[in-house]
């Protein structure tokens, strides 16, 4: 059952304002407008959501295609993230951008003096020149064969250029007959995962679609209806009679971004809206540094650290200091064990060699899965609907290494990702495995995202016993201590030497001589 929700200390001029005794049914919109005082308050009732999400979506899909076309035509990666971060605060920005002015631009996170100038562009005209511009030096159809999975910005270009192809169906005609072989660096392997990424990006049109027609208030019953009519009805999960999880059966989120990394808010931003959702408990979880991109530092990560102990004092919500680790190709994460045992939680995803073969691929999640650092395993497919291609892994081999070592897989909320997909969820339930549903929220309206999750958990017929965060504070707490003991083993210099044989053995361990140096195989009980 689910423990009393837990609320962000009130600011002075709250109780001074009817209607909002409460936070947790405010949207995430409203959030916003609260949390500028009585004036903003006032201010809600005012706007026009249409046209605000209208004006912001155009700006933000230009700013977006920016981004994009600048990764194709090789320039900056650096500016292009910018222009990316730029679009994510736009789209996600709480007030209509055309009631801004100019001037103001620049108090929107993420937007500096030269993007506010065109974001101002696009406001009198429709575009920006420098756009335009880019769109004039490409070849035509380049950045729509970029988005086909498995291609990418050189790719794109040499196809458009040396093929003349321009479109998606182009592409798999010239796929299948054979005519991709000839070009320097591309093969059959190449072309399979072509003509695969096509597949999936045409499989995938019709949930994405769906999901994308959904209004934005939609709850999990139209959630779900739209995956039972999407996704193959014998994936469903069985419905035993036990009530499935629900969105108020949520005490916490597990997995969230902050503007230290890629995400749009503050930390303070962040904890004030997930405490106004009522929650118990939630996780910081910014990226670390192996992702290079997001520029995280192990001096950036331990202020932030202080920084989330501080702001734990005043509020009552349970704050918990975790990163989202990188999963290297060969299975190992950021950072050393020493290091880890300093977070409250563990999240490891794969963010790059999307490519690997399905028995590279597997051994390099059973070695996340195994070390005892990582809690939960985050969009474990990798997959984003209609533009990348899930991976490939042996997922019965996955789901047993995480129901033997006690490794969450994720449920990620996210409407583009949907990963672990929901057609995967009832074999993973049934393998023993517990979940998290997060929203890997970079955003205040991505936290609204949790209902996406739990429709895909209903979908996969879960209930609260099977998601980590449907649990109180405290047995949440047992579940990510497990196999901490190693860590705090090896935080006293006790050096140990891991043994991964395919027989998974239970742990043995033996008192030694002194001096001796222990061995330990298979995994500590309860992992």
């Amino acid at each position: 059952m689910r423990t009393a929700p837990r609320r962000f200390k009130r600011p002075t001029w709250f109780t001074r304002c009817p209607g909002l005794r409460t936070l947790d049914y405010l949207d995430v919109q409203s959030l916003h407008c609260a949390q500028r005082g009585p004036a903003g308050v006032a201010s809600l009732a005012a706007r026009d959501n249409r046209g605000m999400a209208s004006t912001n979506e155009e700006v933000a899909a230009l700013l977006r295609e920016y981004a994009e076309l600048l990764g194709l035509s090789g320039g900056d990666p650096f500016r292009a993230r910018n222009y990316e971060r730029a679009a994510k605060a736009v789209g996600g920005y709480p007030q209509d951008l055309a009631a801004i002015p100019d001037t103001a631009l620049t108090k929107i996170s993420g937007v500096g003096s030269s993007i506010a100038g065109k974001i101002g562009e696009i406001r009198r005209t429709g575009s920006f020149a420098a756009l335009e511009e880019l769109r004039a030096t490409l070849p035509r159809g380049a950045d729509e064969l970029a988005r086909v999975p498995g291609v990418g910005p050189k790719r794109a270009l040499q196809l458009s250029s040396e093929l003349g192809i321009t479109s998606a169906s182009e592409l798999a005609e010239a796929a299948n007959s054979g005519r991709l072989r000839n070009l320097p660096g591309f093969g059959p392997k190449t072309e399979e995962a072509i003509l695969r990424g096509i597949g999936v990006a045409a499989t995938d049109t019709a949930l994405r679609t769906a999901l994308r027609a959904l209004p934005d208030d939609a709850g999990t019953d139209a959630i779900e209806a739209a995956l039972a009519a999407n996704v193959p009805a014998k994936a469903a999960g069985v419905r035993r009679g036990h009530p499935l999880i629900a969105v108020s059966d949520m005490c916490g989120d597990l997995h969230g971004h902050t503007d230290l990394t890629d995400g749009i808010v503050s930390l303070e931003g962040m904890v004030e809206a997930a405490a106004g959702r009522g929650y118990a408990y939630y996780a910081i979880t910014d990226h670390a540094p192996n992702l290079v991109m997001q520029r995280m530092t192990t001096e950036k990560m331990l202020a932030q650290r202080e920084a989330v102990r501080a702001l734990g004092g005043r509020t009552d919500m349970k704050l918990l200091h975790g990163t989202e680790l990188n999963i290297a190709p060969d299975g190992s994460v950021d950072w050393d064990g020493d290091f880890l045992s300093g977070f409250d939680i563990c999240v490891a995803s794969v963010h790059s060699s999307f490519g690997q073969d399905l028995a590279t691929m597997t051994k390099r999640f059973i070695a996340a899965v195994e070390n005892p650092a990582v809690n939960i395993i985050g969009h474990p497919l990798t997959r984003k609907i209609g533009r990348r291609p899930p991976v490939q892994a042996d997922l019965d081999a996955l789901y047993a290494a995480c129901a033997r070592t006690g490794t969450a897989l994720e449920i990620n909320a996210s409407p583009d990702r949907m990963d672990l997909p929901p057609e995967h969820i009832a074999a993973a339930r049934e393998a023993g495995v517990k979940f998290a549903i997060d929203t890997d929220a970079h955003s205040l309206v991505d936290l609204t995202n949790m209902r996406y999750g739990v429709a895909a958990a209903r979908f996969g017929g879960l209930t609260s016993a099977d998601v980590i965060n449907a649990w109180p504070l405290g047995q949440l707490e047992q579940f990510l201590a497990k196999g901490r003991l190693c860590l705090r083993l090896l935080a006293s210099s006790i050096r140990f030497r891991w043994s991964y044989g395919a027989s998974r053995a239970p742990v043995t361990m033996a008192v030694l001589p002194s001096g001796a140096q222990p061995e330990v195989r298979g995994w500590f009980p309860g992992r």
